[in-house]
Parts: C-alpha cells; sequence; structure tokens
C-alpha cells in the first residue's frame, strides 16, 4: 500500500517537474539557474538558441567562464551576490550574442527559495529590450532636440491656467519678461504682466469661444515694469467635459519689428520733408542771391563809415546766415553731394574730443575707448568733425545741471555682424562701430521720434535752428553709414553710428601737375588741422604761420610765397587788421579766403570789405565748399 503511494507522489514529481521544464523552455526569454559557486545549473532552450550552444557545453561551466573573468569580477558578481543574498536584482546590459549580435537586455536576478535554510540556486531571467531601449532613446532624443528648439528660439512659451497661474514657461520668455532666476515660476501669474489685467480676461473669453487665437501686437510690462511690445498667440485646452483646462501661449518680443516700422516710416517722412526743404532751399537760395547782390551794388555807392553802410553790411551778414541755414538743409535733403577722401576717424574722433575738453564743465567727465585706430572711411573730414562735435555737444548739454559721464566708444565690426541692425541687404565687409553715451536728462518716445527731423528742437527759442541732427542724419547717410538712437527719460542717450570702412580708396593725381601752396592762418588748432588735413590729401601743399612777423616773413619770400591764403578769422596769432597792414605795406595780390562764423565783428566786416578777401565762408565748412573756393579763386 505504501510502495504504491510513494509511487503515485513520485509520478507526480515527474510530471510536475516535465511541465515547469516545458513552461521554461518555452519562455521567449533566457531563462539559466546558478549556484552558490557560480555554477550554471540549468539553461532553458532559448538560452541556448541565442548563445547557439547546445545545453550540455554550458551547464556545469562558471559564469566566469562563459562572460569572462573581467566581466564577471567588475559586473556581474557584486549583483549576484546580492541576490544570494535574498535581493531580486534588475539591470540593463548590452552583450553579444552569435544570433542576433550586439543587444540590448534586461537582466533579473531572482533568489530561488527551498526548504532548507538559506539560498543555494539563483534564476537568472534575461528579456530582450533591445527596440525597447532604441524607441526609448529615439523618444529621448526627439525630446531633446524639442527642447533644444524651444530654448533657443527667441519665441516665449508658457502654459497657465484659465487663471493666469503660470505652470511652465522656457527661458525665452524668461529672458523677455526680465524675470528674476530666484522665483519659481509656479510662483508668478501671467496677468501680473499685462498693464490691465481685464485684457488678459478678454483674450480668455475670446480662447474659450474659438480654442485658439492670434492677438496680434499687444504691449505687455516686464518684470521691472517697462513696456514691451509682444506678438502674442494662444492656444486652449479643455478636459472630457469640455471645460478649460490649460492654456498654451507664444509670445515674441516685437521690440525689433516695431523699430524697424518706425525707422521705415521716419525714413519714408525724412524723404519726404527732404524734398520739399531742398526745393525750398534753392528758391530761397535765388532770392538771396538777388538781395545779396543788390545790397553790394548799394554798399559800393554809400560812404564808408555812414550809418546807412554800416545797416547794409547788416543785411549782407544776414544773407550770409540764411545762406548758412539752407546749407545745411541742402546737406539734410542730400542735395549736396559731399566731397570725400580717405579719413582716420579715430584721428578725427580725437580732435573732435581735444575741441571740446577745453570748454566741459568739470563735474562732467569724457571716457574713451578705441580700438583698430588706423581704420579708415571714405568722407568729408570737415563733416565727420561736425557729426562727432554735434553728438558730443549736445550730450554735454543734456548733463550741464546733474553733471555725468560721456562715454564713446569704437571699434570695427564684421558687416554680417551687423546687417539686422542697418536692415539692407547689401553691406559692407566691415563697419567702423561708434557709440556715444550720456548720463543726461535722456528723451521721451514722443521726442525720441522726431529728434532727426529739420528745425525741431527741444531748446528755448534762438537757442537752436533744429538742423544739427537732421543735417548729421544727411551727412551719415551720404557716407552710406548709419544712425541710431536709444533713450528713456532720465536715463540718458545713446546715439549708435555704423560707418562703411574703406580700406583700398586712394586718391588719383596727375604726377606732372604741379602742387598749388596754400598758407593757412589757424584759428582753432583741432578744427584747422581736419581741414589742413583734408586739403593736404587733396593735392595741395600747406604752409603754416604761428604770428604776424612769421606772416611777413613768408610773403616777402618769393620763392615760398603761396598761391593763396585761407584766413580762420577767431585766429590769435594774427588779428584781421594785421592782414589788412601787412598785404597794403607790401602791395601783393594774392588771393584769399575768409573763414568766419555767421555772427561777424566789424573788425572782420572792415577785412571783408577790404578787397584783400576774394571769397568768404561761412563755418561749418565742408570740404567741397572750401575746395571750390579754392578753384575760383586761383581761376
Amino acid at each position: 500500500m505504501s510502495n504504491t503511494g510513494e509511487n503515485k507522489m513520485s509520478d507526480s514529481d515527474s510530471s510536475e517537474k516535465d511541465i515547469f521544464d516545458q513552461i521554461i523552455n518555452h519562455s521567449r526569454s533566457m531563462i539559466s539557474i546558478i549556484n552558490r559557486n557560480y555554477i550554471y545549473v540549468k539553461v532553458n532552450a532559448t538560452f541556448c538558441q541565442e548563445h547557439q550552444i547546445i545545453n550540455d557545453s554550458i551547464v556545469g561551466k562558471s559564469l566566469a567562464d562563459v562572460w569572462g573573468e573581467d566581466i564577471f569580477s567588475n559586473n556581474i558578481k557584486s549583483k549576484v551576490d546580492k541576490c544570494f543574498a535574498g535581493e531580486t536584482i534588475s539591470y540593463e546590459a548590452s552583450f553579444n550574442t552569435p544570433r542576433l549580435g550586439q543587444r540590448y537586455y534586461e537582466v533579473v536576478f531572482r533568489p530561488l527559495a527551498s526548504g532548507k535554510p538559506g539560498i543555494a540556486h539563483i534564476m537568472a531571467e534575461t528579456f530582450d529590450i533591445h527596440e525597447l531601449r532604441l524607441s526609448r532613446q529615439e523618444a529621448l532624443d526627439k525630446e531633446e532636440e524639442l527642447r533644444k528648439i524651444e530654448s533657443n528660439l527667441p519665441v516665449g512659451f508658457i502654459r497657465c491656467d484659465p487663471d493666469g497661474n503660470l505652470i511652465q514657461a522656457n527661458d525665452a520668455f524668461l529672458r523677455i519678461m526680465e524675470c528674476p532666476s530666484d522665483i519659481p515660476v509656479r510662483k508668478m501669474n501671467l496677468k501680473n504682466f499685462y498693464p490691465v489685467e481685464v485684457l488678459f480676461d478678454i483674450q480668455i473669453e475670446q480662447l474659450i469661444e474659438f480654442h485658439s487665437k492670434t492677438f496680434g501686437r499687444i504691449f505687455l510690462m516686464n518684470w521691472n515694469g517697462d513696456e514691451i511690445p509682444c506678438r502674442i498667440s494662444g492656444f486652449l485646452a479643455v478636459d472630457r467635459s469640455d471645460r478649460p483646462s490649460y492654456i498654451d501661449f507664444a509670445i515674441e518680443d516685437s521690440s525689433r519689428e516695431l523699430m524697424l516700422e518706425n525707422k521705415l516710416l521716419q525714413a519714408q517722412k525724412l524723404e519726404t520733408i527732404g524734398s520739399l526743404a531742398g526745393g525750398i532751399a534753392h528758391d530761397f537760395n535765388n532770392i538771396l542771391a538777388i538781395i545779396s547782390g543788390y545790397s553790394e551794388m548799394l554798399l559800393e555807392d554809400l560812404p564808408k563809415n555812414s550809418v546807412l553802410s554800416d545797416n547794409v553790411s547788416k543785411i549782407q551778414g544776414a544773407v550770409l546766415k540764411a545762406q548758412s541755414i539752407i546749407n545745411q538743409m541742402l546737406t539734410f535733403s542730400r542735395h549736396i553731394e559731399q566731397e570725400k577722401i580717405q579719413v582716420n576717424v579715430a584721428e578725427v574722433l580725437k580732435e573732435t574730443i581735444g575741441f571740446l575738453k577745453s570748454s566741459v564743465p568739470d563735474d562732467i567727465l569724457i571716457k574713451t575707448r578705441m580700438s583698430d585706430k588706423d581704420a579708415n572711411v571714405l568722407a568729408d573730414p570737415t563733416q565727420l568733425f561736425r557729426v562727432f562735435l554735434n553728438l558730443m555737444t549736445n550730450a554735454i548739454q543734456s548733463m550741464e545741471e546733474k553733471g555725468g559721464m560721456l562715454s564713446v566708444s569704437m571699434v570695427v565690426m564684421e558687416g554680417k555682424l551687423v546687417q539686422h541692425e542697418l536692415n539692407r541687404d547689401i553691406v559692407a565687409d566691415e563697419y567702423i562701430f561708434l557709440t556715444f553715451t550720456d548720463t543726461g536728462k535722456g528723451m521721451e518716445p514722443s521726442v525720441l521720434k522726431r529728434i532727426f527731423e529739420p528745425f525741431y528742437t527741444t531748446r528755448e527759442v534762438g537757442k537752436g535752428t533744429g538742423l544739427g541732427l537732421s543735417v548729421i542724419h544727411g551727412i551719415i547717410n551720404e557716407m552710406e553709414g548709419e544712425i541710431l538712437v536709444s533713450s528713456g527719460k532720465e536715463k540718458g542717450s545713446t546715439f549708435y553710428l555704423y560707418l562703411p570702412v574703406s580700406r583700398e580708396y586712394t586718391i588719383a593725381t596727375e604726377e606732372n601737375e604741379k602742387r598749388k601752396k596754400i598758407l593757412f592762418i589757424t584759428g582753432n588748432k583741432h578744427e584747422s588741422k581736419i581741414l589742413s588735413i583734408a586739403l593736404e590729401k587733396s593735392g595741395f601743399d600747406m604752409l603754416y604761420i604761428a604770428d604776424r612777423k612769421n606772416l611777413v616773413r613768408k610773403l616777402n619770400m618769393i620763392q615760398e610765397r603761396p598761391d593763396l591764403i585761407i584766413y580762420m578769422s577767431e585766429s590769435k596769432q594774427v588779428q584781421p587788421e594785421d592782414m589788412i597792414e601787412v598785404f597794403r605795406q607790401l602791395k601783393i595780390n594774392i588771393p584769399c579766403i575768409l573763414i568766419t562764423d555767421d555772427n561777424r565783428n566789424m573788425i572782420e566786416e572792415k577785412l571783408l570789405n577790404s578787397g584783400i578777401i576774394k571769397q568768404h565762408l561761412i563755418k561749418p565748412v565742408s570740404l567741397k565748399e572750401i575746395r571750390n573756393a579754392i578753384i575760383e579763386s586761383l581761376s
């Protein structure tokens, strides 16, 4: 009876073992049983198929024999030991199988319990996760790619709930809104960036109705309270009950777009005003020519020292002043083409600063930073001097009340790096980039929009014509450069100049042409130096004298006698009466060009009417004006 029962139990155990073996062998994962000596006790059919071996060739071998001593010691042994201590260990591994090659697998070590104390065996189950791993890696790569796109795009992407509480925000949004880095995104509310919160509520209502909406350009307020023009689009997500779940917004800073639009409008406006100003200026020049001609004829018929003669002289002075203003209008409207030569910008800038320093108040500091000091541009140096002088004078005047600092910088930049600022399809290879930054009063947006308009000025009546910046605009445009400005009330102003670099320009002169000698009786040393450099580069030999004694000596020497004299009236070494006396004593007949301010004194009037002066120019004088005067005087 008992033998029969034992046989039945034995048969049952055998049957269960067969079923267990069939289950293991039909498993799609590789299964092996390992004992405490790290020896394979059993492997299933899948294991043998993957490694293309038979059962007997691996059973009885150690893990080190199969996988190599290094891999076993460094990667496998510690995990197996933990499993023998009772832990289930799971990890990913990559190894080579003869049938499929290098693939990714998930390996699980499970302790096998038995009736005896301790764990004698563990089961290793290995799953092929190669396709899953590749899919997961592909998804991660896509996610990283999208993250990079989101991070690199200059568009702010945010997600918020219907009440405006932010859930997510990318770096671009935080940059646009100048948000502090130490404040968590989830503590921000989009409503706080709207100047009027009701505008946000209106947008939400439209999104509830249409689910997606482009709102166009709207002004938002950044973290510091400054308004920023932004282009906004929104998308509303709903839950299964069709209730608003969250809203995604795309916010793009359109400050540059708005700046370019304003710049285009300003250019169109200035072009229209310029055409009008140019036409008016030409008509006024014709009228002034008649007034000037008849007043000169009248002056010849009047006694020299009479009251009427003095009155007519004042009429002529007013005509000259009007002609100076008209010439500025023509420069603004680009009706007067500049005479251009190769000019060292750093040299002109240095001379301008030197000219100003003597008149700058003690509480105003001029700071300069110049690199690439050999860079040249194609320009009229006297006009370039005028540009720098005007910009720096305006900056100093804006700081007169409280003092401050004027920072001037110059650097050469590649054209392609500044193309978006210039907004041009064709740019020069290189540009000289100059900035003039002051800490003065600054300008309100309404003033900033009009500063380049002719006759627009914020100064008191009688203290400015309003032509300064408009003329500068015309000069820079004629040089194929660009002038931009940024400013804020009580935040100072910065003017940005982009001047195309001229590397290879040379002046063609006839080798056999005799160079004319010009005696320059200088006034202000800085302004005179700019003008004399321009004339030297134009093909004239320049002679200079320091005082009346040298003037007499130079004129007495036949070989050294100049072909023409240029006299700047503010010369302290040689006075107008000295000129009259020297010319009469020596009885010489050399053409003389007089350069004065528009407000002349009586002695200058006397020199002008003495018959010595062949040409009279009113400052500021362009290179083309003085060259034309020289050619006419020598003809």
